[in-house]
């Protein structure tokens, strides 16, 4: 069943081969924040257009009037006759020509100019050509009177619009290539994340069909992808050694309980086939004991599992180290000796407090394995000892034995589940005690170490200090 689970192949989706370019996250970003700088882009246009446009009629305004006051002056100086000779002097009266000039009696008859203007209003107006006047430019015309005399003066605008357009075809000009240039880019971007998340869909895929040593693949950019798909990775990783850990466990299941089932068996069919009362009580007495060691398989995996799943975190509480290891010597000292070893408290132990946030009941399970373990393990007449040791910000509970310790290269393999050295094969137990220890110190955030006793083993569990 579990094997059929990891290698199911999940079939592949054809969404990233069918998917629209048009409709990929990279483009409907680009097109967003596009829209939002061209409505930007738009409105800081429109304001320079329009004060553009207000200072080249501000300027024509100003050229005007300055036209009308030299004729003005030439009145005021001269009369009207000086009037008459300065328009006189800036030409002909050719129509087209860049300026306008008119000017009347108080009756109306045209006195001088280069064009006879009528149905101006008073101060600044426009004129634009009629259709018998085609050839006449825009003009801004400014008309005043002379003490009786009517003059109006015109400049072509002409120049202004154009440069008035020219500006606005800038502007268009501007916004195409911004347009452009963001929504191409927005596509060489949509192609380079589409064809990344084609590698990432791949992976992915592939882990899905049981190949879980697969990764995702990463870029030199660092971006917020490489980020996502490293964390995937650690979770890949993780799962990886989540599942071989599973398989191995369901290995090690199968080797370890398969000599005690087939000794139940064997004993059941004996009993069976016994005619002794007595010895078919002796039979199933037997088998009561091998049912008795699997249960307390199944137990102890169960419970390494609840701990490891941090099922009994929120029973957490502060707890006094020294008090707790005092009161395990204490239980044990007797239990010890009746099997034929001593147990020893280390001197300081029962009068330093040291404090970490635990479970009691879990870390005195572990100090009961420690203690179990090393009188399963060591001599007749072995010395035990278990004490805590202090330091600023961490403590540590240490249990110790002179018998023939662990070698270097075993110390690491020891906290697997079933893994038993060889020469312990023949030993009682199911092989999970340390792997229980290991649990209950990875659960508590604590370090655990093996040394070397000389001679025997010292097992050293650092927890960080609650002060």
């Amino acid at each position: 069943m579990f094997r059929s689970c990891v290698t199911h192949a999940i079939p592949a989706t054809p969404f990233m081969a069918n998917a629209s370019i048009a409709r990929s996250t990279s483009i409907r970003l680009a097109a967003f924040y596009i829209s939002l700088f061209l409505l930007s882009f738009l409105g800081a246009n429109f304001v320079a257009y329009n004060m553009v446009a207000a200072y080249l009629y501000e300027r024509l305004d100003s050229n005007v009037t300055e036209r009308f006051r030299e004729i003005s002056f030439a009145y005021d100086a001269n009369g009207v006759d000086g009037a008459a000779a300065m328009i006189r002097s800036h030409g002909p009266a050719i129509r087209g020509q860049e300026t306008l000039y008119t000017l009347k009696d108080s009756g109306g008859d045209f006195l001088a100019g280069n064009i006879d203007i009528s149905d101006v209003p008073p101060g600044f107006s426009t004129r634009a050509p009629t259709s018998h006047e085609a050839a006449l430019n825009n003009y801004r015309l400014y008309r005043k009177n002379l003490d009786g005399y009517d003059l109006t003066v015109g400049v072509s605008y002409d120049d202004t619009d154009r440069l008035r357009g020219i500006a606005l075809v800038s502007f268009g000009w501007g916004t195409a290539i911004v347009l452009a240039g963001g929504l191409g880019a927005g596509a060489v971007l949509a192609f380079r994340t589409r064809r990344r998340i084609a590698g990432l869909s791949r992976a992915m895929k592939a882990v899905g069909a049981g190949e879980l040593a697969t990764r995702l693949p990463l870029s030199l950019r660092g971006d917020d992808i490489d980020i996502l798909a490293a964390e995937i990775n650690v979770a890949l990783a993780q799962l990886q050694a989540n599942v071989a850990a599973m398989t191995q466990v369901t290995t090690d299941i199968a080797h370890d309980l398969k000599t005690p089932i087939g000794r139940l068996f064997l004993t059941l069919e004996a009993a069976s086939e016994s005619k002794d009362q007595t010895a078919i009580r002796s039979l199933i007495e037997k088998a009561m004991g091998e049912v008795s060691h699997i249960a307390g398989t199944f137990e102890g995996l169960l419970r390494i599992s609840q701990i490891e799943s941090g099922a009994r975190r929120s029973r957490f509480a502060q707890v006094n180290v020294s008090e707790l290891v005092a009161e395990i010597y204490d239980i044990y000292s007797h239990i010890v000796e009746d099997a034929e070893r001593s147990l020893v408290l280390s001197s300081d132990s029962r009068n330093t407090a040291s404090f970490i946030w635990g479970d009691a009941d879990l870390l005195k399970q572990m100090c009961v394995n420690l203690i179990v373990n090393a009188m399963r393990h060591t001599q007749r007449g072995a010395r035990i000892a278990i004490g805590v040791t202090t330091q600023a910000n961490r403590c540590a509970i240490v249990v110790s034995d002179n018998g023939p310790g662990i070698p270097a290269a075993e110390r690491l393999k020891v906290f697997k589940r079933f893994y038993r050295l060889e020469k312990n094969r023949t030993t009682e137990g199911t092989g999970l005690g340390l792997s229980l220890v290991k649990a209950i110190s990875d659960m508590h955030g604590a370090t655990i170490s093996l040394g070397d006793n000389r001679p025997g083993l010292i097992v050293e569990t650092e927890f960080p200090r609650k002060l």
